[in-house]
């Protein structure tokens, strides 16, 4: 019995996350008309975004834009970094004053387009709920940055979005949360992960001048976090001290989840970690040095993007493209692919770039040549035989939009990590269920299980796999309570051994 009722769980667990990969089906991205890429068939359509007429809020995706589709493949809703809208193109209800909880200088000096990369990104909730996270400015820090004194964001939100309301088109339950304020964050670069249960994510945001990260354990009924990550990369004194900014930062998991890339206009590279998604650790992996290649052009990095296989790096610069084998950190491993797709009198500018649901990756253009995407055809192959389309040869081409650069989506089709130790999710549901409570806690912790039930053994662990605390439960005893005043704010494990089996669970120190 045990055997089937594993067998269906398997099942339903695999077609679940079918489901899931048809969330990033449909992309929302452009204005002037926006336009949606729609890789349902095996032909990619590019269509008009319904709501094609002029009506406030007017349908605007430049660099802060994100997407998600319902898991039958077809749009739900989407965010320019301000502005949330409906699956034709309308504002959902409430659409209003999303991530400006602190004053709306920012909003109202871009014209409400989210006009810096990365601002936004949506992850599913439960049911047809989701979180849409966003970052920006307080008023007070908008006036530093104009009066040139410093440029950071300083605030993070998250809302929440009931896509089942108003007969579908959706409604904004709560808005404007915040889960960080008077912070010194990137104002580029936030990207999410599937935790390794393939339940929960990882979302991370960068600090704007230093590798820290700050990550959020993302789950369907809270949100847990900051905890911060430090990188042991060597950074420019110069750049730190006199806050030099690149507005062109991007980051970037691999599709497998084991590998994170960012890049920041300031180094000419990228900067490559392995990432636990059980733990949501980074550890520093290699610095890939730009090399010098057009000094007549401004050759910044903007951009880092995966192959589909998790093998293979794509450093994007304002001119060129490399490609890198993530197994060789030598400086040969730097291969380029092309230099600017178009002539310099058009101003090409190559910008974010994300792998589609096709296999190809999709590299957004700026400036003169906005009205049509390069591609790599086969981003899996090492060397030019990727096949680069550009301008001329191939590139995605039309007369009516500004295409801009596509969505930020994480990978929504990745599963749970089979054989994690934190896998605990599609694991048999076991009869011991204990209780912690609360969770969060702040000085003591309280550990129950089921009377007739006995517990023998007691351990703690921090995100290291490190034992922080053991203790041996006394024959009959039913609860413990555990001081955890002494423990540093972080994330940790609790596994209790009741009758034999082994029940984990998490809980956070604030």
């Amino acid at each position: 019995m045990r055997v089937i009722l594993f067998s269906i769980l398997l099942f339903y667990s695999e077609y679940g996350f079918c489901q899931e990969y048809n969330r990033s089906k449909v992309w929302v991205c452009g204005y002037f008309k926006a336009v949606t890429f729609d890789f349902n068939n095996n032909n990619l359509i590019v269509d008009t975004f319904q709501n094609a007429i002029q009506q406030t809020p007017y349908p605007l995706f430049t660099f802060g834009g994100s997407n998600i589709c319902d898991t039958n493949g077809l749009v739900s809703f989407s965010c320019n970094g301000f502005i949330l809208y409906n699956k034709s193109g309308y504002g959902i209800e409430g659409w209003d004053s999303i991530n400006s909880p602190f004053g709306y200088k920012l909003e109202d000096y871009y014209n409400h387009d989210g006009f810096f990369n990365q601002m936004s990104i949506i992850l599913p909730k439960k049911g047809n709920t989701y979180y849409v996270f966003t970052a920006g400015m307080s008023d007070p820090v908008f006036d530093e940055a104009k009066s040139g004194i410093d440029f950071r964001f300083d605030v993070l939100t998250d809302h929440i979005v009931d896509m089942d309301a108003n007969g579908g088109a959706g409604k904004v339950l709560s808005k404007n949360n915040i889960l960080m304020q008077d912070a010194r964050l990137s104002h580029n670069r936030m990207t999410a992960v599937r935790h390794a249960n393939g339940r929960d994510w990882w979302l991370v945001k960068p600090h704007v001048t230093e590798q820290i990260f700050y990550t959020f354990l993302v789950q369907p009924d809270t949100i847990l976090g900051p905890f911060t990550n430090y990188s042991n990369f060597p950074m420019d004194t110069f750049i730190k001290t006199n806050k030099i900014y690149g507005i062109q930062g991007h980051s970037a998991f691999s599709p497998d989840g084991n590998w994170y890339a960012s890049t920041e206009a300031a180094y000419k590279g990228v900067f490559v970690y392995r990432f636990d998604r059980c733990t949501g650790l980074f550890t520093d992996y290699h610095f890939y040095q730009q090399p010098s290649y057009d000094t007549t052009y401004h050759d910044w990095s903007v951009s880092a993007c995966f192959s589909e296989d998790s093998k293979l790096l794509y450093l994007i610069t304002a001119g060129n493209i490399w490609q890198c084998d993530l197994a060789d950190t030598s400086t040969s491993s730097l291969i380029h692919i092309t230099g600017p797709d178009t002539l310099l009198a058009y101003f090409p500018e190559y910008y974010s770039t994300y792998l589609a649901p096709n296999g190809k990756m999709y590299v957004g253009n700026t400036n003169g040549t906005n009205k049509s995407m390069s591609f790599i055809d086969q981003p899996n192959v090492r060397g030019t035989g990727c096949n680069f389309k550009g301008r001329g040869n191939g590139a995605l081409s039309q007369p009516y939009t500004n295409l801009m650069i596509p969505p930020n989506m994480p990978n929504y089709g990745l599963g749970a990590l089979k054989g994690s130790a934190c896998d605990t999710l599609n694991k048999l549901p076991e009869i011991n269920a204990i209780n912690i409570y609360p969770n969060p806690a702040n000085d003591v912790l309280h550990i129950e299980w089921p009377i007739n039930n006995q517990a023998t053994e007691l351990n703690v662990y921090d995100l290291l796999g490190n034992v922080i605390f053991k203790h041996t439960i006394a024959q009959g005893q039913q609860q413990f309570s555990l001081d955890v005043s002494g423990l540093p704010r972080a994330l940790y494990m609790l596994k209790l051994k009741v009758d034999g089996k082994e029940e984990v669970r998490k809980f956070l120190k604030k």
